[in-house]
This record gives structure tokens, sequence and C-alpha cells, in this order.
């Protein structure tokens, strides 16, 4: 037996053993993952080996099985021109040359009762469909063997036929070697590289989860070391130029983070490299004679596109796990969930071409069956995914973006089960892939689903703070959300589905509070009917009365495009009250509350907070100053339009109690981001520095890239967090 195999061991990404959170316990040929714990033969590669080259003989026998009613002798010996499934099951030549095929050429460690639990199982030709009792073969493999030995003794070795392909099987036979490892070895090579395509896979799903919880684990670090803050904001930097929020030069994306772009390196190499190595062939072979690397990476690539489902549904679920379990953010991993959906797409796109040349020969027959119709399906609708989803699109029609987003991904989930289902059955495990994506999927709007019911259908009281209404209030009477909420305003749009991300301001928590005297009083009324206070703090007041406050939360927002330009609309077509404001009342769905940047979190380590914000950015900051239990806290606010200091003035006045809080506002002029980020990162103090900012994408990037610059100055640590949505 000839046999050339060349490989290179896999990158082994995560012991294989984290398997089992995509697969069941192994039983017969196992379950679950190819490779993992599933295996097309159960190292019987040699006996099906002998039993696919016996398939095609033409057998003698009789149609009447042992314990059928005796039957004429001429019916009785009717013989069949055809191989019935039974004559598998009876035929003395066939079992016996099949016993003594599967004698000479498998392995001894092959033991006995292994032999004996494939017989009963295989001996039966595939085209028999699952097996059942009813194809257990007359004699065990044993006895078989034992009678083909008996017949070789009495004729002599050396008047044994030598089988012959597709010819008639009248006598025990001996398969000769030359037949015989070609055969073998297309069984091997198959087992090997499908194995291998499972394993790859199986090492790029659990990678791409678990990078950023090991990655996290850093910031676990007790004392947070000062080497760590450094390297965390050199991480921060744009990997090219300034911009990180803002698009790049012809809007053609986002540029990563130095960070970011180190995972989205390893997402290159690794699924490059694993669609390619180890590299297995087997030669001689009857099935795949040649071009067998294009085979090969063409199963792999798709294998590799089912295991990305895992991290791409995962990233772009608003209730991720790993939000909770990391400290990246949301926007972090939507842009993660970008590239990695790249990848998939042109991994569908090669394994869709690699195949489709390999069976060029054959494609007018194979283009009608429904496995390669669906296949065509699920290639369409994850390619046609791209061009609908780059940025521009995105900004100018992002309802239209939304809407094929979902439907495409579905029809390529679709396409992709019945792909699989319509040739493999349930038999290889990699619908798993298919179920996997599909459940987060699920899980995640149902979550979404159950937020938005417990909620309820609230009252959205919505307020043009300027004539052009610019820039709108939203009050939500009665409850008390906090981060940031999806609003929907079903009477507003027929697609009552589709809902958008806002910061909050404020919460009220209901609590009796003591009544303000006048001079403490801001003079516009609607001002003060929505002022509110963080949760358990108290204002001493020159009469002491205290008035209910009923529970609501306010959110301050700019009309750009969509949603927010609609209700611009609706809020110009109306009349402006006595108090010269447009006021309307919505019916709203709400989907909260959700903190999309968990970052947040490392603020705790520092003593001084300095908070930079611009326009409406001042809602995600404010709530944070509240919260914030440090010695300093620092507020930088600009703006374009004054419209909105009356709104946030009670959330400031009650900040401005704290002699440790210092605010300043600038309208109509741009911030000096450079000399106020140096002054406080140069200054000297007891804990680390935060600096948040929350405004325009320019402002953010920034104060991004200057922090970058000037923290080699910085005589302590510094935890920057942008508090900026990328949707």
């Amino acid at each position: 037996m000839v046999l050339s195999r060349h490989s290179w061991s896999t990158l082994h990404l995560l012991p294989l053993s984290l398997s089992v959170l995509f697969s069941t316990a192994a039983a017969n040929y196992g379950h679950g993952i190819m490779g993992v714990t599933r295996t097309l033969y159960a190292h019987t590669e040699c006996a099906h080996a002998c039993s696919q080259l016996l398939e095609g003989s033409q057998l003698t026998c009789a149609t009447m099985l042992p314990g059928d009613t005796p039957k004429p002798p001429l019916e009785k010996r009717q013989l069949a021109a055809l191989n019935p499934v039974e004559c598998y099951l009876i035929n003395d030549a066939y079992l016996r040359t099949l016993a003594l095929c599967v004698s000479d050429y498998c392995p001894s460690d092959l033991r006995l009762p292994k032999r004996e639990e494939w017989w009963e199982k295989n001996v039966a030709p595939a085209s028999a469909g699952p097996w059942s009792p009813s194809l257990i073969p007359a004699i065990s493999y044993d006895a078989a063997l034992h009678q083909a030995r008996e017949e070789i003794a009495k004729v002599g070795e050396a008047n044994v036929p030598v089988y012959q392909l597709g010819a008639p099987l009248n006598r025990t036979s001996r398969i000769p070697e030359s037949l015989y490892t070609p055969n073998y070895n297309s069984w091997i090579f198959f087992e090997g590289y499908k194995g291998q395509d499972g394993r790859n896979a199986v090492g790029v799903a659990i990678s791409t989860i678990c990078i950023p919880l090991l990655f996290s684990f850093v910031r676990l670090l007790p004392g947070r070391p000062f080497w760590y803050s450094q390297l965390e904001i050199a991480l921060q930097k744009p990997v090219i130029g300034r911009r990180h929020r803002s698009p790049m030069v012809g809007n053609v994306g986002l540029m990563p983070t130095r960070g970011q772009s180190l995972y989205i390196a390893y997402i290159l190499i690794s699924q490059i490299f694993l669609s390619i190595f180890p590299i297995l062939t087997v030669y001689p072979n009857d099935y795949w004679p040649d071009r067998q690397v294009m085979l090969m990476i063409g199963d792999r690539t798709g294998d590799l596109a089912m295991a990305n489902f895992v991290a791409v549904f995962l990233f772009s679920s608003r209730n991720n796990i790993l939000l909770w379990m990391t400290n990246w953010s949301h926007s972090t991993f939507l842009l993660l969930h970008r590239w990695i959906s790249y990848c998939l797409i042109i991994e569908v796109s090669l394994h869709s071409l690699l195949l489709l040349i390999y069976y060029w020969s054959i494609r007018a027959a194979r283009q009608q069956e429904l496995m390669w119709i669906w296949g065509i399906v699920g290639t369409m609708a994850f390619v046609l995914l791209w061009p609908a989803s780059l940025l521009p699109v995105r900004q100018r029609a992002y309802e239209f973006f939304l809407a094929f987003h979902q439907i495409f991904s579905a029809i390529g989930l679709i396409g992709t089960f019945f792909h699989i289902y319509k040739f493999y059955k349930y038999d290889w495990g990699f619908e798993i892939w298919v179920y996997i994506g599909g459940i987060i999927w699920f899980l995640d709007r149902l979550v979404r689903l159950l937020r938005v019911l417990s909620n309820g259908i609230r009252t959205a009281n919505v307020t043009a703070l300027d004539s052009d209404a610019e820039y709108i209030q939203i009050d939500i009477d009665g409850v008390v959300w906090h981060g940031h909420v999806y609003l929907s305003f079903p009477t507003i749009s027929w697609r009552f589905w589709e809902n958008h991300p806002y910061s909050v301001l404020s919460a009220s928590t209901g609590h009796a509070h003591p009544k303000t005297s006048k001079a403490e009083s801001y003079s516009d009324s609607s001002v003060e009917n929505k002022e509110s206070e963080s949760e358990g703090s108290s204002m001493v007041s020159s009469t002491g009365h205290h008035v209910p406050i009923q529970p609501r939360t306010t959110i301050l927002l700019r009309s750009m495009q969509g949603l927010t330009r609609t209700l611009a609309a609706r809020l110009l077509a109306v009349s402006a009250d006595a108090g010269g404001r447009r006021r309307i009342a919505l019916p709203v769905l709400v989907e909260s509350s959700y903190h999309a940047n968990p970052a947040m979190h490392d603020l705790i380590h520092c003593s001084t907070l300095l908070c930079i914000a611009g326009g409406v950015g001042v809602t995600a900051v404010l709530p944070i100053m509240r919260s914030f239990e440090g010695a300093k806290i620092r507020l930088a606010w600009g703006m374009r339009n004054e419209c909105l200091i009356p709104v946030v003035e009670p959330q400031l006045r009650e900040l401005r109690r704290n002699p440790a809080v210092q605010i300043e506002t600038c309208v109509g002029e741009r911030l000096q981001l450079l000399d106020l980020l140096k002054e406080e990162i140069e200054k000297e103090g007891e804990g680390a520095l935060g600096i948040v900012v929350c405004g325009p994408t320019g402002m953010a990037d920034e104060v991004r890239f200057a922090v970058a610059e000037l923290v080699s100055q910085a005589k302590r640590a510094v935890v920057f967090v942008d508090e900026a949505f990328s949707w």
C-alpha cells in the first residue's frame, strides 16, 4: 500500500474540550461537530472501502429470505437482475468476500466486537436508507469469515478468483491491493480533511468569543497599574490618522483603534490560516484523483463561514452577554461584527466559487439538486448584505438598512440550513452552527420584546426647544430609566418594530423632595416642572415644605435623519402654546435600560473626573457626574444654541451644590480642548484621572487623539471613556 500524506499541524487556539458548548456526548459515530465529538466512520474506513468496492457487483440470489413461506421452485429461484437490498444480506459470495476483505486490510486493533458492530449496520448498501433491524445480515462477520476460509481451504489459495470491479460475484474472491488502496485512500482523505474542518471551525468560534474575555481580565489587576493605563490609552488611538468616530476619507467606513485593529488582525490571519492549513493530500485516490487542495479549501471555507455565525449574531446583539463580562463597548462589538461578517461573506463566496470550479464538468446535473439551489440562495443572501450595509447606506437610509439586514440575514440562515439538510440530513453536525446563530438571534429578540412589554405603552411628551425644532425634549412620566433606551413611536410610522437609542438625561425616582424657594427656581415654568434629582438626593429649602414628584425620565435629542426628522416635522406642524413652545403627546414603546459602554465602571478607580460634552451629549455625562464619588469633578460643555441651558439648568444647579464640582459652558464657540486636557493631565494628584467625552464625532475624535498624545506627560493613571454611539 502506497500512502503519501503531507500535513501541517493546525493552530490549537483553545482546548477542544470546550466544544462541549456546541455538542452532546458521543454515541455510535457521535453527535455534535464533525472532527470533535463526531466521526464519519468511527475508524472503520478500511471496512467501508471493502463494502463500497463490492456494492456495484452483480449478485445472484433468490428473492426469498430465510423464514419466508416456501414457494414453487421456479419462483423461489427467480434471479434479480438488479440487486435488491435483501440480496446483500443473504448472498454467500458477497458476505464471504466482504468478510475476507475486512480481515485482509483492517488493522488488528480493530477488534472483533467493533467489526461485528460495523458488520451489523453496514453490510446493506447506503441506498438502503437509515439502518433498521430488518437490515441485519443473515450471518455474523465471524461466521462469514469462517465460511470464506473453509472455501479457500477446499479450492486452494491459488485458485481463489480475483475480484473485478462491477463483474458478477458468484464465488468467494479476494480484492487486490491495486484496487483496494485508491478506494481506501479516498475514505482516509475525506475523513481526515472533514474532521480537520470541524476542529478548525470550533477553534474559530471559540477564540473569537473568548479573546474579549481574556483581554478584559487584565482590568481586574489590583490597583490599576500605571503602565496598564498608558497601554490602554495608546491602544485607543486610531490605527491611522486622527479619525475614529468620524468616517474616513470617502465615507468608506470607520477607522478602528489600535486595540480593535489587533483583534481584527487576529481574525483575518487566523481565518486565512485555518482556511488553508493543515493541508492533507492522499494519493492514489479513486474519488479525488486531483485538485484535492481546491476541494479541501472549498469545503473548509464553508465550515468556517458557518462557525462565524456565533460571533456575528452574538456581537450584534443588544443583549450580548459579553457586554456584562468584558469592558468592551457595544460600539466596539458592532465594529467587530462588521469585520467578522466580511470574513463570512468572503468565505461563503470562496466556498461557492471553488466547488463550482471543482464540479464544473457535472454542473448541469448538480444545479438541479435542491442542495445546490439552496446553497445559491444562501450565498446570494449573504453577498447582497455587504453593499446594503455600507456606511453611506446606513447614514442615508438607516431604516432600509435595518429591514434589509434582518430579512436577508434570515434568508441566509434558512438557505444554509436547507443547503445542509438536503444533502447531509442531520448526520454530519453542520446544522449545529445554524442552530446556534438562530438561537442567539431569537433570544436577543425575545429579551428585547420582554423589555418593551415590561414597560407597556407609555406617553411621550415631546417639546421643541427652539423655533426650528432642531433640539427636542422628550419626557416620559411614570418610569425611571438610566443609561440609554430605545424608543419606538408606532403612530408616526407603520414600521412599529423600528427603534433608536437615546441617552437618558435624568430620571426622577418619584420620592418626595423639598420644595425650593422661588429665588432658586428657574424662571421658565416648563423647566421647573421637569426638574429631576438623582436617586436619594435631597434639597434643603427656606420653607422646608415637601412636594411629591412623579417618576419621570427626560431625554434630549437633536433632529437629524429618519425618526428624529419626523418628530421635528410633527412639532413644526402644531401651533405654539402660550409659553411659545410647540408640544405634542405621542404613544411610545420603550426598550430599556441599556449601558452601552461597560468601560464606565473603570471610573471607580479615579479620584478626579473631567467630562467634556458637546450639545445634547451632556445627557450622557450628567448622570455620570451625579454618581461619581471622587474628590473633584469638572464639566466643560460646549453648544451651538443656548436653548439647551434651561432644560439642563436644574441638573447643573444641583451639581453646583457640591464644592468639588466645576462647570464651564461655552455657547457658539469651540471649546479649547487641547488646553483643557493638557491642564488636567499634567496635574499631580492622588488617584487616577477619568476623562469622559460625549458629543459630535469630530469632538470625540479630537479628544481621543489629544489624550493619546498627552498621556505620556501624565503624572498619574488616566482612564478614557468615549460615551458616543456608532450604530
